[in-house]
């Protein structure tokens, strides 16, 4: 048997079939000259080293729009980091992320910064400058909070134009807002197989760049209600917007 007749041959067996094959034809060839017996191998492995199918803009939007649109809460660990162009300085936060649908959303920064959205409005207290700014909106993309973008992730393709970033990271996608108005000048989104982001990088349209990373994500964790309201402790400056 030549050796195509016989690389043919192995391409139509079983796995484990094949392996006795191998040591039977390697066997075989101890006294054939070396190298068409390595290119013959080679050959074998050629199957096995095909990288699976890359996934398609479409197919990675539908997984994520379907995780979230089931997805009742949800909890994880954020780092975040603020690009402020304005000022040349970067800003790093760390923090832990509640989520209850529809609307709701709290994030507690390590460094006692607040936010806090109760589906009509936003609250932003900061324990250093003792300040409470609430913002009341009707639209997430207007208002302006990055991480506010995982409440509406069920319905991406209402919000947003979807391209892919990087051919070579297939589960990173760039989304243009549809809406003129949008504060954000674009987002990436990068999503694991399971349809759950596991980062946003937003680009604003003053020239600042803000990422989030999420980790430790539970889907479904039981939340108290009560964490989605929020006291001011007394002397606190309240300032509405």
């Amino acid at each position: 048997m030549s050796i195509r007749e016989k690389s043919h041959f192995l391409m139509q067996i079983k796995p484990k079939e094949k392996d006795i094959a191998v040591k039977c034809i390697v066997k075989e060839n101890t006294k054939a000259p070396l190298v068409p017996l390595i290119f013959f191998l080679a050959l074998c492995a050629l199957p096995s080293a095909l990288p699976a199918q890359a996934q398609s803009v479409q197919e990675v939007v539908t997984s994520v729009e379907n995780h979230y649109g089931t997805l009742k809460t949800l909890t994880a660990k954020v780092t975040q980091k603020n690009r402020l162009k304005a000022v040349d300085m970067t800003q790093k936060f760390d923090g832990t992320l509640w989520i209850e649908k529809p609307g709701k959303l709290r994030l507690n920064y390590t460094n006692g910064q607040v936010l806090l959205i109760d589906g009509k409005a936003a609250l932003f207290y900061s324990k250093k400058s003792e300040q409470l700014i609430k913002k009341t909106f009707t639209d997430f993309q207007l208002a302006n909070i990055p991480v506010a973008f995982l409440l509406g992730a069920a319905h991406i393709r209402d919000d947003f134009d979807v391209l892919q970033s990087d051919p070579k990271t297939p589960r990173s996608l760039e989304l243009l807002p549809k809406k003129p108005g949008a504060a954000m000048k674009k987002l990436i989104m990068a999503a694991d197989t399971d349809g759950r982001i596991t980062g946003l990088t937003i680009f604003d349209r003053s020239g600042n760049i803000t990422e989030i990373i999420f980790a430790q994500e539970v889907d479904g964790a039981t939340i108290d209600d009560k964490l989605f309201t929020f006291k001011a402790p007394k002397g606190t400056e309240v300032i509405e917007q």
